[in-house]
């Protein structure tokens, strides 16, 4: 197998870093709303490619890369650290996009963990 897109994945791992700075505001800021269930809640960020749209995960199989790469950047471990410190949880999943002309998932990052009243 071939070797990872390794700028690809230094552009990835900077969208990462800069959740960093966003998720304690973003938590915040929905566990003041009242939004959803009494208990907990999750904030959701979409990965995207270099064109602002969601990243695909034919996108980046086609550049060498998977979810395995992304989840080792450095933008993803600290940002996993960022959300451990602070008693939330961090993961990158797959998500349905498409089925035509092949099927398609998107990158979203989940961000949840936390009691409603107490965020962070």
């Amino acid at each position: 197998m071939a070797e990872p897109n390794a700028s690809f994945l230094h552009t990835v791992s900077n969208q990462l870093l800069e959740l960093v700075s966003r998720v304690e505001d973003d938590v915040a800021r929905y566990a003041d709303s009242r939004v959803g269930p009494t208990g907990g809640g999750f904030v959701i960020y979409y990965l995207t490619d270099e064109n602002g749209e969601p990243l695909k995960d034919v996108t980046v199989a086609d550049l060498g890369s998977s979810l395995a790469d992304i989840v080792e950047t450095r933008g993803f471990q600290q940002l996993q650290e960022h959300c451990e410190m602070r008693n939330l949880k961090v993961r990158i999943d797959e998500h349905f996009y498409a089925s035509d002309p092949r099927p398609t998932k998107i990158y979203r990052v989940i961000i949840d963990g936390w009691q409603m009243g107490s965020p962070i």
